[in-house]
């Protein structure tokens, strides 16, 4: 992202966004859930494997057919038409996901993350790789495009030569019937999330321009990564463990407790070291070009703070068979985000685009921790007691950085902007270690007890 960044433009990046809105869209409004429904599911048999399968596979040709035929109007309706041909290739993505091997479901039911992480990672290099290469050469948005088909090939490619299973075409109306009730609640709290996380870029697309885009999908992009780098993953992991012990209430409170220990302890000092650092950040790695963005990149570092522990509840609810907890607080999240959206983008441009965005997940996860304590009995004062050690680190990476931006050292800018950098990663790290030494063995603690 940081190269990429270096080498294209915000415009780049905001075609880009308007295309991947579009995806997102279809691929929410006819989320089926069915990967869920088979990781919830105690047994699964081949027959639903092969009916799942063939869901996906009619899904996929069903949205290409859709984003190919609707390229030109949506061009029209963003008012840019290099959208149009961007569109038209990039639905190939949905032929090449429905066609994925469904047998990669069970990478995650039966915990076999080391295989689920060499397909996204091999996917996710390949694709990045190709896309460097592309915008060294094209210097515009096709490295992006082309990049984003190469991740999708090599993931469903990939997902042949990683798990045996060969799915065959078979239909079973009793089985989709099955897949698509528990699939309902899938379907609902994807399309909230969607509307939440997704209309934001049509809107400030439509209200600022494509410039102004380029620099909130960049800003929001670097904000999500405590979201795709820790909550994501844990709720791939932590769904299937907590389904295998579902009945077992207490069990599963104390499988939560420990992992909202661990994970509070990375993600407070990285969200404070993200907001102390996003000036130096921007500067050294992206260029002056994005220091527009800043101030929305911090407050949308609240954001993705809020977002992330709300995203700790999400998996123990489906796992418990109660994703309707989760309907309920996205529908208050789709009210919330309706009501502040419209006129903080509109006053405050894409730093009330990034405001909106994050009280709306403030309320997100104080629903979420008010519904979970009606399910399972967890301790809230040991939880409590357990964020004085990332709230102390947090507060020493503040005050470190404050004490060294005042310091005037015989350096460049770009040199003291590193080292501040460096000093401020030193001190989380430290501090970390001196705090929880143990903590690479509580995270193992965890996995084995949930699994």
């Amino acid at each position: 992202m940081i190269i990429l960044a270096r080498l294209l433009s915000p415009v780049d990046f905001g075609i880009l966004g308007l295309a991947m809105l579009s995806i997102n869209a279809l691929n929410v409004f006819s989320e089926t859930g069915i990967e869920s429904a088979l990781i919830q599911r105690a047994k699964i048999g081949k027959a639903e494997l092969n009916t799942a399968w063939t869901m996906a596979i009619i899904r996929g040709v069903v949205l290409f057919v859709i984003l190919f035929l609707s390229a030109g109007w949506l061009a029209s309706y963003f008012d840019n038409f290099t959208l149009e041909p961007v569109l038209k290739v990039m639905a190939v993505t949905f032929l090449l996901g429905g066609c994925t091997n469904i047998g990669i479901v069970f990478f995650q039911k039966d915990l076999e993350f080391k295989k689920k992480a060499i397909l996204e990672s091999m996917a996710g290099i390949v694709g990045t790789v190709i896309a460097i290469l592309l915008a060294l050469w094209l210097r515009n948005v096709w490295a992006l495009v082309m990049g984003s088909i190469a991740w999708v090939t090599v993931k469903c490619v990939g997902s042949y030569r990683l798990h045996s299973y060969r799915p065959q075409l078979q239909w079973d109306w009793h089985i989709v019937a099955g897949l698509l009730n528990f699939g309902k609640h899938i379907f609902w709290i994807s399309l909230m999330a969607f509307i939440i996380t997704n209309v934001d870029d049509a809107l400030v697309g439509k209200l600022l321009g494509l410039n102004m885009l380029g620099f909130y999908v960049m800003a929001f992009s670097i904000s999500s990564i405590p979201v795709s780098s820790l909550s994501a993953v844990l709720s791939q992991i932590f769904f299937p463990a907590y389904a295998k012990i579902q009945n077992d209430s207490k069990r599963i409170a104390e499988a939560f407790g420990q992992t909202f220990e661990t994970v509070m302890l990375i993600l407070l000092p990285l969200t404070s070291l993200m907001i102390t650092l996003a000036p130096n950040f921007t500067a050294v790695f992206l260029g002056e070009k994005w220091l527009f963005m800043v101030p929305a990149l911090q407050v949308l570092c609240f954001f993705g703070l809020f977002r992330c522990i709300s995203g700790l509840f999400y998996p123990l609810h489906l796992a418990m068979n109660r994703p309707d907890i989760q309907t309920k607080i996205k529908s208050l999240d789709l009210v919330t985000f309706l009501i502040l959206i419209y006129p903080l983008t509109l006053n405050w441009g894409i730093l009330g685009t990034s405001c909106a965005m994050a009280l709306v997940y403030l309320i997100n996860m104080v629903m979420n921790i008010a519904s979970t304590v009606r399910v399972i009995p967890l301790q809230w004062h040991k939880l409590g007691t357990s964020l004085f050690a990332p709230l102390f680190i947090s507060l020493m990476v503040i005050m470190t950085d404050i004490a060294l931006q005042t310091l005037r050292l015989p350096v460049s800018e770009m040199t003291k902007n590193i080292f501040i950098m460096g000093l401020c990663l030193t001190v989380v790290v430290v501090l970390t270690a001196i705090c929880r030494r143990q903590l690479l063995v509580k995270i193992i603690g965890v996995l084995k007890t949930s699994s």
